[in-house]
């Protein structure tokens, strides 16, 4: 594994963690959710089992999070956070290890991100694994705690139950939902799809995970992991179910 840094469309330093092999002949780019970093539990986990099956790994900090990369005054959007997988992307696509078509896998927000690229460019994807993915529109996302608590206070400081940091999320957030929509394009979308959701997540979250699956119309699987939080990966019990899930599915390609 190597680090490297580049920038975003912004000027923002991005940290990337690559897992290399010249003779590899498939890739991946993973993208973390909603103030993490590319070094949580499931992100590892994710980055070595698919290293193991042969991946060239993109493993990535996106701006305005709790992690390495940078921040800028705007804050965490959704597209700010999709804008940055576009961006490593197109960065990759100077390296000699890129390759297409690609898998995409995202946790949370990230889960958002890399659906809203399959829905985009949907003949660079071959793989889609989108784990507790967080909403489908933002017209229901403004109802939800974060948005109404931006909307009451001006502003949400979101703790990380791993760090004790605080990501302050700024009503820039609410206005960015107001125009964000994947509903129509999910028909877009042709790799093959795994939605994975722990049966510990939050009703929000098992609800848009199941409509995401319920509108794809590519090879699709819904996958639930008994017992397992947002987080996937906190405990060596989630751990172990995690791992067994993401190696079963990379085993069966």
């Amino acid at each position: 594994m190597e680090k490297v840094i580049i920038k975003n469309r912004h000027g923002l330093k991005m940290y990337v963690r690559l897992t290399i092999n010249e003779s590899n002949k498939k890739l991946v780019f993973l993208e973390h959710g909603l103030s993490a970093r590319k070094e949580y539990p499931h992100m590892l986990v994710l980055e070595e089992l698919f290293a193991k099956h042969g991946y060239n790994v993109v493993n990535f900090d996106a701006t305005n999070s709790l992690n390495e990369s940078e921040s800028s005054e705007m804050g965490i959007t959704p597209t700010g956070h999709y804008d940055d997988l576009v961006d490593v992307i197109n960065w990759a696509k100077t390296q000699d290890f890129y390759i297409e078509p690609f898998a995409l896998v995202g946790q949370s927000l990230g889960a958002l991100s890399v659906v809203h690229y399959a829905t985009e460019s949907p003949e660079l994807v071959n793989l889609l694994i989108p784990c507790a993915f967080p909403f489908m529109s933002g017209e229901v996302e403004l109802k939800d705690f974060f948005a109404t608590e931006i909307l009451k206070n001006g502003f949400y400081d979101k703790i990380s139950k791993s760090t004790g940091r605080v990501l302050r999320m700024k009503p820039s957030w609410n206005k960015d939902l107001e125009n964000f929509d994947l509903t129509s394009k999910i028909k877009n979308i042709t790799a093959s799809t795994y939605v994975i959701i722990g049966t510990k997540d939050t009703e929000k979250h098992i609800n848009s995970s199941r409509q995401l699956f319920d509108l794809l119309t590519c090879k699709k699987q819904y996958i639930e992991l008994d017992g397992i939080p947002h987080d996937l990966a906190n405990t060596e019990r989630d751990k172990e179910l995690f791992s067994k899930t993401i190696d079963n599915i990379l085993s069966q390609l």
